[in-house]
């Protein structure tokens, strides 16, 4: 859990995917996302204090290494949304300020800077709807993966969300959690699935195991 930041390639530390799988009353539903460590070259010092003070390491190919990682992803998954949830003022400030930088210099890339705690300090989570609000026209013409149990193909998703933030443990995985309620076409889509308190319930305890 203490490896930060990318390497030469492009790879990044704490870097997965995730995906939700629905199945239900003749429809199976997918909807994929990603995780991954600030792909800059960044270090975390593992000491005794609650918050390791990081240092932002500076190299001649840095632009080349997060142009890498982005590009990867573009290739895998087509639009990409990158949500950096660090935040903008204090120690992290520094490595938020770099990532913003580097990403102004991809414009194919949408980037937007999330400070989770300023926003949502005191577990008020509900202001994570100021983000959606931001993002929500690119990522819903991201779409979802739909189909029916005889293989028709519904709905397709044409894109991936990348999220972040520093150890990409408890602020991505609250924000994760998020995309997952708005991503899943079962939610949104009444047509398709009528929501019985059983399975909402049951939906309920997975997505709360998944952000621990």
């Amino acid at each position: 859990m203490w490896r930060r930041g990318g390497n030469l390639e492009g790879d990044t530390a704490n870097f997965i995917e995730t995906e939700q799988l629905l199945k239900y009353d003749g429809f199976k539903s997918s909807f994929l996302q990603v995780r991954g460590s600030i792909p800059l070259l960044w270090e975390q010092i593992v000491d005794l204090s609650y918050k390791p003070r990081l240092s932002v390491i500076e190299h001649q190919d840095t632009s080349l290494v997060v142009k890498r990682h982005f590009h990867d992803l573009l290739q895998r998954y087509g639009d990409t949304i990158a949500v950096d949830l660090t935040d903008q003022h204090g120690n992290e400030s520094l490595l938020n300020l770099a990532f913003a930088t580097e990403m102004e210099k991809l414009p194919e890339i949408r980037y937007v800077s999330f400070d989770f705690h300023q926003c949502c300090g005191n577990s008020n989570f509900d202001n994570l709807k100021l983000l959606y609000d931001e993002i929500a026209e690119d990522f819903e013409k991201h779409g979802y993966f739909l189909q029916t149990t005889q293989g028709e193909l519904l709905e397709d998703q044409k894109g991936i969300l990348r999220s972040n933030c520093i150890d990409c443990l408890d602020r991505t995985n609250v924000t994760q959690v998020m995309w997952i309620h708005i991503g899943s076409g079962f939610f949104q889509r009444p047509t398709y699935l009528m929501i019985f308190s059983p399975f909402c319930l049951c939906f309920e305890i997975v997505i709360v195991s998944f952000a621990e």
